[in-house]
């Protein structure tokens, strides 16, 4: 069996393979019957979108590392939907691996920090869950992000400018210490010492963010600087979290870097349950016990898969 990728649990999943996950776990929770099998079979044969996201959801659910019982087989869309599913996956494989930084000079796995110093003598501190090219050579400085969060602390040379360039942006240093955050199209920049000038692509303006400030930009446009808490936003260099307020959702896609398997919510409207604390990543089981404890919510764990629903008992207290 093909061992899991980390591909495969950093993103969300779509819409009908996340509720076909759901069924997945409802039917091997030890409570389901025929009739609940029976459901699940004429939900999977609605269309061939409901197949093919069954059909993600169960090998998902399998190379989880599950041993319990897996749906009966049943029949599935013809020869000419898997050949058309198969030729779709190989033309897109490459671009998407060269897109996705999959092959990326320095990648961090789940809980992994990682500390360089570069060969111009700059600091770069990688967040789990990170994929950064690095070219310094010549006359060129320049960082690509692909995905996760990096600090770098730019080592003074007037005569090469140290660039970082996320989606479709391009981060310059005009001083020495800033944090870049990327998830998919959006990028987050925190600057800690001295000024960055931030460009996308098309514009012709330079926005210059201050030592703490902090600006975004995804598909959609760029916020202005703001004035942030810099210390809490980077407090991720020093093994911690910090929340004030923040829902749910935003927190466990957060300690989602740090858990090794898929952290998935089952009813979308805990995501909106507010969340203030400090987090030790190093223990992320403690954490999760705590979230437990302060929180309606229930906490299961299955192999390679951890699952937070409502307490029903708690809600109606």
């Amino acid at each position: 069996m093909a061992a899991i990728r980390a591909k495969d649990l950093d993103c969300p999943l779509p819409g009908l393979t996340d509720e076909a996950l759901q069924w997945l776990v409802d039917l091997h929770s030890g409570t389901a019957d025929d009739g609940d099998w029976a459901n699940y079979q004429r939900w999977c044969e609605r269309s061939e979108q409901h197949q093919a996201a069954s059909l993600a959801a169960e090998r998902l659910w399998e190379r989880l590392g599950s041993a319990l019982q897996r749906p009966a087989p049943r029949r599935r869309a013809g020869p000419v939907l898997g050949l058309v599913l198969a030729l779709g996956l190989a033309s897109g494989a490459a671009w998407q691996v060269r897109e996705d930084g999959w092959l990326a000079d320095q990648r961090t796995g789940a809980g992994e920090r990682r500390e360089l110093q570069l060969s111009d003598g700059s600091q770069l501190h990688l967040a789990p869950q990170t994929r950064v090219d690095i070219q310094i050579e010549g006359n060129r400085r320049t960082l690509r992000l692909y995905a996760g969060e990096l600090f770098v602390q730019v080592a003074a040379d007037a005569s090469r400018p140290f660039e970082v360039q996320a989606a479709d942006g391009t981060l310059r240093a005009l001083g020495t210490g800033f944090d870049v955050r990327r998830d998919g199209s959006r990028v987050r920049l925190v600057v800690t010492e001295h000024s960055v000038g931030v460009t996308r692509q098309g514009a012709g303006t330079q926005t210059v963010v201050q030592a703490g400030q902090a600006l975004s930009y995804d598909a959609h446009g760029v916020s202005k600087p703001l004035d942030v808490d810099a210390d809490s936003l980077t407090a991720w260099r020093r093994d911690r979290l910090i929340f004030d307020g923040e829902p749910l959702g935003e927190v466990l896609d957060e300690l989602s870097r740090y858990h090794k398997g898929l952290l998935w919510i089952r009813d979308p409207a805990l995501r909106q349950l507010p969340v203030t604390g400090l987090f030790e990543t190093r223990d992320l089981d403690a954490q999760l016990a705590l979230l437990q404890q302060s929180l309606p919510i229930r906490i299961r764990k299955l192999p390679w898969l951890t699952v937070v629903e409502a307490d029903e008992q708690r809600k109606t207290r």
